[in-house]
């Protein structure tokens, strides 16, 4: 994010390999202790495996918000343990048709959202239910999660399907091909 931005609670927020939606402040509790502490910059994402099906990244468990990757889900962390020393950006919404085509794929949508409230209560309903579905690349990843919060629609146009209005248009097609024949 450049110099001076804040982060406002409701916001979707991403880094090179994550998205997410920050939430402000938030309760989390140490799995191993049963300790509780409010934390200011938490942020709620979508964890994954990588290919083999394995946690992504081992290390130990975060002193600040007490968290420790062992699978896949949907989680509570701070926001160092989200963004880890990676870039931290802002996921932009309503923006120009032209403005999308032209910018880079999975950091904006022409798209509307919802209330900050809104998508907040649907982070912490997501988090509380861990009903989400299962993590996959390109059909259910974190940039679904985050999109799922802020609009109500699942959608990701990431790099993989190249940038702006035609990538978001070879993924949506995509996206019905599979379901057709996965679902």
């Amino acid at each position: 994010m450049a110099t001076g931005q804040v982060l406002n609670p409701g916001d979707h927020i991403y880094t090179e390999c994550l998205g997410g939606i920050y939430v402000g402040r938030g309760l989390v509790t140490n799995p191993n202790t049963g300790e509780t502490r409010t934390i200011t910059n938490a942020v709620i994402h979508f964890l994954g495996l990588d290919k083999e099906g394995k946690v992504k990244k081992t290390k130990p468990q975060c002193q600040t918000c007490f968290h420790k990757p062992k699978g896949s889900g949907i989680v509570l962390t701070c926001l160092d343990c989200f963004h880890e020393g990676n870039g931290l950006y802002r996921y932009e919404y309503d923006v120009s048709l032209l403005s999308f085509t032209f910018k880079t794929s999975g950091s904006c949508t022409p798209w509307s959202c919802y209330d900050p409230n809104i998508v907040i209560k649907r982070a912490y309903d997501y988090l509380r239910d861990q009903n989400f579905g299962d993590y996959n690349f390109v059909f259910n990843n974190c940039e679904h999660f985050a999109t799922k919060c802020k609009m109500g629609k699942a959608r990701c146009n990431q790099a993989l399907w190249g940038t702006g209005l035609p990538g978001a248009l070879v993924y949506n097609v995509a996206r019905r091909l599979a379901k057709d024949i996965l679902w």
